[in-house]
């Protein structure tokens, strides 16, 4: 299988590598010719302009911010081979995926979503949600390897996608950011390193790890997600409330939290959690 990665960031990288090991021939393309003969160099791939590489592949994985993957997709289209299969991976799927709906011209298109980064060492246990807008023989193929790879593919509709995602990146991403904004005006934060407590030290190791990202694409996520803003909304109003509870010298408003907040899970899943917490803190994991 030829395959064309376009876009040389960290996750463009991340797939050709990925792509070179368990799929065929790669060659990359970015907007940067600079940068895809690097990226090539490094990966011992070869590199060619963006038209020409996806022209010539069997599947064209398009790599590129969340705010241009639409138009990439749709200009890419017009040069692909009839029997190509065009995926992109970007985190957001409603706007990409009005865009495959456009295309006229008769080849495959999905839009793939890797719900890890490219600190990824491999895709077992790992999961893939997948919109299959014009899927055929080569997407089944690229499933079966994923899947024989150890992954998990999930197949969905783009809005059901972004409803998703905006809990499980959105609100995530900005609790974290939330915190790390508020503790930085925090004086004593260094001292208080020292003096860990568990929760407290897996919260800060998951802030940092945030830090290690592309600011972009966080910010992209919070704009584009159309469900983005409805999970901010809940996260500030439940902030709000559990502020005018305590302010007002309401303790007890923990308990009826507690009790919410445990129904979805039972109190057994909440005990494993805390054993792993302290698994992974005694164990120098956090």
């Amino acid at each position: 299988m030829k395959v064309a990665v376009i876009g040389t960031g960290a996750m463009g990288r991340w797939l050709a590598g990925f792509a070179k090991q368990n799929l065929g021939e790669v060659v990359v393309a970015d907007i940067s010719a600079t940068k895809a003969e690097k990226i090539a160099s490094e990966l011992c791939v070869s590199s060619k302009p963006i038209m020409e590489a996806a022209a010539e592949a069997d599947l064209v994985l398009v790599a590129v911010p969340i705010s241009k993957t639409p138009e990439v997709v749709k200009s890419l289209a017009k040069v692909a081979r009839k029997d190509a299969l065009i995926a992109d991976v970007a985190s957001v799927k409603s706007d990409v995926v009005e865009a495959m709906q456009e295309v006229k011209v008769k080849l495959e298109l999905v839009s793939i979503h890797p719900l890890f980064g490219p600190g990824a060492t491999s895709i077992k246990g790992k999961d893939f949600v997948v919109v299959p807008v014009r899927p055929g023989k080569r997407y089944a193929e690229l499933k079966r390897i994923l899947v024989g790879l150890g992954a998990r593919v999930s197949e969905m509709e783009a809005e059901e996608h972004d409803r998703l995602m905006a809990i499980i990146q959105c609100m995530t991403h900005f609790v974290l950011l939330a915190y790390l904004n508020a503790i930085k005006s925090m004086r004593g934060l260094k001292q208080a390193e020292k003096l860990r407590t568990p929760m407290f030290a897996t919260l800060m190791n998951l802030a940092k790890a945030v830090l290690a990202g592309n600011p972009e694409l966080y910010g992209e996520l919070q704009v584009y997600n159309r469900y983005a803003r409805m999970v901010r909304s809940s996260m500030l109003e439940a902030c709000r409330s559990l502020d005018i509870a305590f302010s007002a010298g309401d303790a007890k408003s923990a308990r009826a939290m507690f009790k919410e907040a445990l129904a979805p899970f039972g109190a057994g899943e909440a005990k494993r959690a805390y054993e792993g917490l302290y698994k992974q803190f005694e164990g120098g994991g956090a």
